[in-house]
């Protein structure tokens, strides 16, 4: 809707969404700066950054580059050190545009905090804390600085990081490969700031745009700008085509797990999920181990409550 109405109205086309989201992106940024009250707000950086993302899924890849790269302007790469403080700090130097969260407005059990850190104390995460796939775990070089976000031996009081102990209750599970990425403010506040675009995100969106337009060469530069900032012993691909879009692709899933991406890009991709023959077990991901490309599962449905209500809103056909 681009006014008030008092009468439900039709459905409109995805070309007509792309084209309403184009629209509001292109005045954005051309009325925002790059000044802002906090990194909760929206500025010039913020609305680039979410052009590139459109852009990237329309395939649209010489704007999404351009878009990605304009994002940037301004930001830096996080330290290894500030890789391990939580990703709960929305004054990181690598964090885009974030919320910030006081501690008298916290959300409890609703919290980011609750369901992906490693330490609040929630029946979610004493029963259940997140893990990586062991089999993207298993493509990260022992050299690169993220591997130590997840520890693939915590169900081994002997072996495992000393640091999941100091951090959780003993009434914790421990389970291989749980993750230590994110990190809430105690075991009795889940309150942490949650980041919503990072350079880092922007940098690997230019490369694949670049990669899947066919310019290999400065891809594997942005490729390279990123990851060696990991990974000390990272060296420029040498990959094309389609084996430099898959490089790109695995270490987005390294870099940005568990901060929302990796559903909506099997979306646009129009990729099958599939977590056979890994770590997960039944009770953690309620069976659901594959999911075909293109299914219905892949859609939200639209409400119930919308279609009582609407003569005019009409679902899709199974």
């Amino acid at each position: 809707m681009t006014e008030p109405i008092t009468e439900g109205g039709p459905r409109n086309t995805v070309e007509e969404v792309y084209a309403q989201i184009n629209s509001d992106l292109d005045t954005a940024i051309g009325l925002l700066t790059t000044r802002r009250n906090a990194k909760s707000h929206l500025n010039i950086n913020v609305a680039k950054g979410i052009k590139a993302r459109v852009a990237l899924t329309q395939g649209n890849y010489s704007l999404a580059a351009q878009m990605a790269k304009e994002a940037q302007e301004g930001y830096s790469f996080m330290s290894t050190e500030q890789l391990y403080e939580g990703f709960n700090n929305v004054n990181n130097p690598e964090w885009i545009w974030g919320s910030e969260q006081v501690d008298d407005q916290q959300t409890f059990f609703a919290s980011f905090f609750a369901y992906m850190s490693l330490n609040f104390s929630s029946t979610n995460i004493r029963g259940n804390p997140k893990a990586i796939n062991s089999l993207l775990y298993d493509m990260i070089p022992d050299t690169d600085a993220r591997k130590g976000l997840w520890d693939p031996n915590a169900s081994d009081p002997e072996l495992r990081d000393p640091f999941i102990d100091e951090m959780t209750l003993g009434s914790f599970s421990k389970v291989d490969y749980m993750n230590r990425k994110f990190i809430a403010q105690g075991n009795a506040s889940s309150v942490g700031d949650v980041p919503y675009m990072r350079v880092a995100e922007m940098y690997l969106v230019e490369a694949e745009a670049l990669a899947r337009s066919g310019n290999d060469a400065e891809a594997a530069q942005v490729l390279f700008d990123l990851v060696s900032t990991r990974d000390s012993a990272y060296t420029l691909s040498t990959n094309t085509g389609d084996a430099l879009i898959e490089e790109i692709m695995i270490q987005r899933r390294i870099e940005l797990w568990g901060e929302g991406f990796r559903f909506y890009d099997l979306k646009r991709l129009n990729l099958p999920l599939d977590r056979s023959g890994a770590n997960h077990v039944d009770n953690v991901i309620n069976s659901k181990y594959t999911e075909e490309a293109g299914t219905n599962d892949w859609q939200w449905k639209i409400p119930i409550d919308e279609l009582n209500a609407n003569d005019q809103m009409v679902q899709n056909p199974s």
